[in-house]
């Protein structure tokens, strides 16, 4: 294998200055083998890059505290055997209470983790569908003051995708927000603040991709002028 096969790993991670990226990808498109291996590559990546925690809500930990605030705290003095029954009653009440919110927050969690998982699962799916494809090709912005918009489009697959990486702030209360334009105008693809992926579908009723400046959350169509429109 030549010293191109050792860019696959940084290539995936976006890691390669844009002579190394062109480089690679022209052996991309001619090596099978770096085809397959980059689909696992991206998935892992995204994998790595997506992984969070899960903090149980606030309300658990204040309920819990105000059960306990409530509770007899038994004293250093001799307590009534009335009063040691009823302390004895009360603590595994309270403890059968505490795991049970306790475990309703983890399951809560394990089902907002699972659906996470699932939709990353998707979402790479179509990434590598569109990457592996023979027909991929790729297109690239260069802002000048800084960050890249590359798009990877495969006509047989009729679908792409976007990579934002590091553009400028676009400002207070603003995002960025991607079209799709056809002959029917523009539809939105959805939005990102600097940096981010989305697979885009229907690219061969399009004729450009837009990147435009919109209010924080979105618009239904185009407030400013395109900053970066790619041809389909």
């Amino acid at each position: 294998m030549t010293d191109l096969h050792s860019l696959l790993a940084p290539y995936a991670l976006n890691a390669l200055d844009r002579e190394e990226r062109d480089r690679f990808e022209a052996h991309l498109d001619q090596c099978t083998h770096c085809q397959d291996e980059l689909a696992g590559f991206v998935a892992t990546a995204a994998r790595l890059g997506d992984a969070v925690g899960h903090t149980p809500p606030p309300a658990l930990r204040d309920r819990l505290l105000a059960e306990i605030s409530q509770t007899p705290q038994e004293r250093p003095v001799v307590t009534a055997l009335a009063q040691r029954r009823g302390l004895r009653r009360t603590l595994p009440r309270l403890a059968m209470a505490a795991a049970f919110l306790i475990g309703a927050a983890g399951v809560g969690g394990y089902v907002v983790e699972h659906q996470n998982a699932s939709q990353e699962r998707q979402h790479n799916a179509q990434v590598q569908r569109v990457l592996a494809s023979a027909d991929a090709q790729t297109v690239e912005k260069v802002f000048d003051d800084g960050g890249n918009v590359r798009m990877v489009m495969s006509p047989s697959k009729d679908a792409a995708v976007i990579f934002a990486n590091e553009l400028p702030d676009p400002g207070d209360g603003k995002v960025y927000q991607v079209w799709l334009v056809g002959a029917k105008g523009p539809t939105s693809q959805g939005w990102f603040k600097r940096s981010d992926e989305m697979v885009m579908d229907g690219i061969t009723r399009a004729d450009r991709v837009a990147v435009t400046v919109e209010p924080a959350g979105g618009s239904k169509q185009p407030t400013s002028p395109p900053i970066a429109t790619i041809p389909v």
